[in-house]
């Protein structure tokens, strides 16, 4: 038996659940919107750019990789990540709008006033009438095949390279680096994953320190280790580069060679500053980003960091004033800004 769901328009009933607050999680992009995005990024050809270096298993490619591209955008686009709705959100979003009529088109049929969808594909191997440009196991196999730090590697540093050339990345040049967990389930067969032990608060910690009391609290996750270059764009920040790592993985190394390898893809002076917190304090990497690559490494001041105590007697004994140059650039000395 085959489970048939059955769709009707019906506005007014739809705004009535609204105000009674009966709704699924919403989309946060609407099909007018998405189509504008894509419009934009064909008339740019920033998705061409960007698929000439990606990586590919296939030996023949008869779905170019920029449409695999924008296929993958979409769904990110609707906050779903597997391409199961691949389906549901092209027949629903706004890509189909905006790719040529050649590739697919989407209008409404003036005389049965329904929505027709036509999509002659990418090759003549097809004897019937396709709903999509592409199978969406083709999406899968397709992303699959590809080993994961290919795909890192690609957009640690061709990707960073195109979004340099079209003048991405904000000028005022500030970085954050950020490690965190990611929680898979259970299943040994996630090549990398480790199993931990974390507190009610998801930090990790050592099962064998805890008293009765907090081992009650704790719990084991298999996970992964996010290591992240947050780039902060206008109001909003945005991935600038990452690595996916082994959960019991320090993220120290692992974020400063995201950034020297940004600093070879991109050149310098287009990171300014990076902002870390106390976890990614490294004295040779921060002496190394300000005097090889002039980044300002910044970190929060807490009371319980030595730092804080040196400017704390030191604001005591004299009056606050303005921070000078140094007279010269080439030795690096930590210096106390007193205002």
């Amino acid at each position: 038996m085959f489970n048939l769901n059955l769709i009707e328009p019906h506005p007014q009933r739809v705004l009535e659940a609204f105000r009674r607050g009966e709704f699924d999680p919403l989309e946060i992009i609407g099909q007018a919107d998405e189509k504008e995005f894509f419009e934009l990024c064909f008339q740019e050809k920033i998705l061409a750019t960007l698929a000439k270096e990606m990586p590919t298993a296939r030996k023949k490619e008869e779905v170019p990789p920029w449409f695999v591209l924008a296929a993958n955008l979409s769904l990110k686009l609707h906050l779903e990540n597997s391409v199961r709705a691949f389906e549901r959100v092209i027949r629903c979003g706004g890509l189909l709008g905006a790719l040529p009529p050649e590739v697919a088109s989407k209008h409404l049929d003036p005389q049965t006033k329904e929505m027709r969808l036509e999509c002659p594909g990418f090759n003549d191997k097809n004897h019937y009438q396709r709903s999509t440009p592409c199978d969406q196991d083709t999406l899968r196999k397709f992303t699959k095949d590809v080993p994961a730090p290919h795909w890192m590697d690609w957009f640690n540093g061709p990707g960073q390279r195109v979004f340099q050339a079209y003048g991405f990345f904000d000028p005022a040049g500030i970085f954050v680096g950020d490690g965190s967990y990611l929680f898979v389930p259970d299943n040994p067969a996630d090549e990398g994953s480790v199993v931990m032990w974390f507190d009610e608060h998801n930090h990790p910690v050592e099962y064998d320190k805890l008293t009765a009391e907090q081992r009650k609290k704790a719990h084991r996750e298999r996970c992964y280790k996010w290591v992240s270059l947050l780039h902060r764009r206008g109001d909003c920040y945005v991935y600038a580069a990452l690595a996916v790592v082994p959960g019991n993985d320090h993220e120290c190394p692992v974020l400063y060679q995201l950034v020297e390898q940004f600093i070879k893809a991109v050149g310098k002076g287009v990171m300014k500053r990076l902002i870390v917190d106390r976890g990614l304090i490294d004295g040779k990497n921060i002496s190394r980003c300000k005097q090889e690559w002039g980044i300002d490494v910044l970190l929060p001041m807490k009371r319980n960091m030595n730092i804080w105590e040196d400017a704390w007697a030191l604001g005591k004994q004299c009056p606050w004033q303005p921070l000078r140059p140094a007279a010269s650039a080439t030795q690096v000395r930590p210096v106390i800004a007193l205002k």
